[in-house]
């Protein structure tokens, strides 16, 4: 057998050789990433999730006298920080920080809804929703589940 290979029909085969090792590469390179982006993405939401459950566990502690004690709070808090140090964009960082200052700011304690609220819209931008609408007014009817007792906070507040 005699076998008349050009350098053409060699470099053809080795050129789609090294084409679909390169695609595979590739594809197993996209695969992790992907495989990385849903960890990422699971983290964030645990963390996430975590900061809305304290904020409404605080909340129904008060309404239904069931207090969380003080070093339980911290250490969810810090736990939080933690993963928010790791997983949260700068934007969300900087936003619970925020949040977190004036939570001890006595000048103005009902400012901390405000900046929650910021945190809560950066948040769920983050997690998808990129149009998200919801106002000031929006997140304390849903929260304070009241028009009356909402109506009665802002003029309370100044707002």
């Amino acid at each position: 057998m005699k076998y008349d290979l050009s350098i053409n029909t060699l470099l053809t085969i080795i050129f789609a050789f090294s084409s679909a090792v390169l695609v595979v590469i590739l594809q197993r390179r996209t695969e992790r990433l992907k495989i990385v982006e849903n960890q990422l993405s699971d983290k964030k939401y645990k963390m996430y999730s975590e900061l809305l459950y304290i904020f409404f566990d605080v909340s129904m502690s008060e309404k239904t006298g069931e207090n969380i004690s003080q070093q339980d709070l911290m250490k969810r808090l810090i736990a939080i920080k933690r993963d928010m140090y790791l997983y949260a964009p700068d934007e969300i960082f900087r936003g619970f920080t925020k949040w977190l200052l004036d939570l001890n700011s006595h000048d103005n304690p009902t400012k901390q809804f405000k900046d929650y609220y910021e945190l809560i819209k950066l948040i769920r931008k983050d997690m998808g929703n990129r149009a998200t609408k919801l106002s000031l007014d929006d997140f304390m009817l849903f929260y304070m589940q009241s028009r009356e007792e909402y109506e009665k906070f802002k003029s309370q507040n100044g707002w």
